[in-house]
């Protein structure tokens, strides 16, 4: 939590060393992930699972970490599992509504999200998950207001700063928009997300110039969300980017830039 690294490593290596328990799997799985290294952070959170098999905290740490390296089919059966072992958790009922909503099942999420709120309402992330479910089906200000309570919950999360200032966008209260992702620019720097959202923004109010600008700092910020991502899936982030990046350049009238950024 204070961002020391190294001794959180040590430490986890030292917990599992002294106790190979479910929890000290857990623990090293996450100093892992602040390292970057998702596979290995899987592998303690599956050896959390083999040492405990009931342990439903740990089949859903599996299924986080399957859903951030794009394993979306194992991501769903780990959290289902952990869900049927303790269904009395926010925690694991918010973790299979991700599952669900990236397979886009969004009634099934929706139903996971609304009981992870009933077990635990001061939980940012089930109304944030619950919010972009209705959003999915065509539900915008339903959505919004879900993800507004979600920040609400966690006013200095810069993700839910974006994800709100993009629903803003969407209903076209582009002033509103624009100040969300200001503040979740400030909360944090090294989060590309607010600047690819302020890209697009600044390319729909016809400011190319300034949309380039947010639009390559996301480019430069894009490893950084590795804490969470596969280098597959940060490729995809990086792909969505240079995409946007061309059609600006083509409102730019460079029409060649624009070309060679399609080709990357």
């Amino acid at each position: 939590v204070k961002n020391d690294k190294e001794s959180a490593l040590k430490l986890a290596n030292q917990a599992v060393k002294n106790d190979p328990s479910a929890a000290a799997n857990i623990a090293l799985s996450y100093a892992h992930q602040a390292h970057f290294d998702l596979d290995a952070a899987l592998n303690a959170a599956k050896q959390a699972t083999q040492t405990e098999p009931n342990n439903s905290i740990a089949w859903a740490r599996v299924a986080e970490l399957r859903l951030s390296q794009g394993n979306l089919d194992r991501a769903l059966i780990a959290a289902e599992k952990a869900t049927k072992l303790n269904p009395n958790l926010a925690h694991t009922q918010t973790i299979l509504g991700f599952s669900y909503l990236t397979k886009i099942k969004t009634g099934k999420a929706k139903k996971a999200f609304e009981k992870a709120i009933s077990l635990d309402q001061a939980a940012p992330l089930p109304h944030l998950g619950l919010g972009l479910a209705m959003i999915r089906e065509g539900h915008l200000e339903q959505g919004r207001i879900e993800i507004e309570a979600a920040t609400s919950l966690d006013p200095r999360n810069s993700l839910l700063r974006s994800y709100v200032g993009k629903a803003y966008y969407e209903e076209k209260r582009h002033d509103l928009a624009a100040k969300q992702f200001a503040l979740a620019k400030q909360l944090d720097p090294k989060d590309p997300t607010p600047w690819f959202y302020n890209a697009i923004l600044k390319q729909i109010e016809n400011d190319p110039i300034n949309a380039l600008k947010d639009l390559q700092k996301s480019i430069i910020l894009n490893d950084n969300r590795s804490v969470y991502r596969s280098s597959l899936l940060l490729d995809n982030d990086e792909a969505t980017r240079s995409t946007s990046q061309a059609r600006i350049y083509k409102d730019l009238g460079f029409e060649q830039l624009s070309l060679l950024e399609g080709w990357k």
